[in-house]
């Protein structure tokens, strides 16, 4: 009787490739569409077709596989920004299109389920540790969409401080519209900040006044 041959190493490597990949796909489809509390290992396992120690090779624990995710959402995120700004190629005013692609793009589903992330890991260490080293690494591909959505305005004197403060800003925006679902409310908050950007972007930072306040001589009472 003939023994079946073992796979080959490079057979063996694409097949724990391909599970891996399997398990994050679940992983991130349930976050999209269910959120955080209902992506448990349980679900993603049973959602990816795998046994449930092919799952904890790949993600001994609950936390490494959430933050398993960040990269590929990472990516839905800036398909969704290169598919808004397709969408607003007539807008030819610079800091307009480029606050609005990012708002929309930071609006959908795959950049709320990463800002669930977030809001767990604020009690949980282990996700915490692992998301911040997930985080950091993605970092690189949040900076090039910004730099590229804000690229006709690289050389304006506060871009630094304006591309710092405009992710704060779309991320909030995103937060409040999970609650807020004006959306007159949120065009005149996003028509603000665009007006505040043209301000902000020609101030030299050099000349700006960073010393703390002082303090106000308290007022004596006969």
């Amino acid at each position: 009787m003939e023994t079946q041959s073992q796979p080959k190493p490079s057979t063996r490597a694409a097949q724990r490739e391909a599970t891996h990949r399997r398990i994050l796909d679940a992983a991130v489809a349930l976050l999209i569409k269910r959120g955080v509390a209902a992506t448990t290992t349980v679900a993603v396992q049973e959602y990816a077709g795998v046994s449930r120690g092919a799952l904890l090779h790949h993600f001994p624990s609950h936390a490494e596989m959430l933050a398993g995710t960040i990269d590929q959402l990472v990516r839905h995120n800036e398909e969704a920004a290169q598919q808004a700004l397709t969408s607003c190629l007539d807008n030819l005013d610079p800091v307009d299109r480029a606050m609005r692609v990012l708002a929309d793009a930071f609006s959908r589903p795959a950049y709320l389920a990463e800002l669930e992330l977030w809001a767990v890991a604020r009690t949980n260490s282990q996700l915490r540790g692992a998301l911040r080293i997930a985080e950091r690494r993605a970092r690189p591909d949040l900076d090039r969409v910004f730099n590229t959505l804000f690229a006709p305005l690289r050389d304006r004197p506060n871009y630094a401080a304006v591309a710092t403060l405009s992710i704060e800003f779309v991320r909030g925006l995103a937060l409040a519209g999970v609650l807020r679902s004006s959306a007159s409310h949120r065009e005149r908050v996003l028509n603000d900040w665009i007006w505040s950007i043209r301000i902000l972007l020609d101030q030299n930072p050099a000349e700006q006044n960073c010393s703390a306040p002082k303090t106000p001589k308290r007022v004596k009472h006969d």
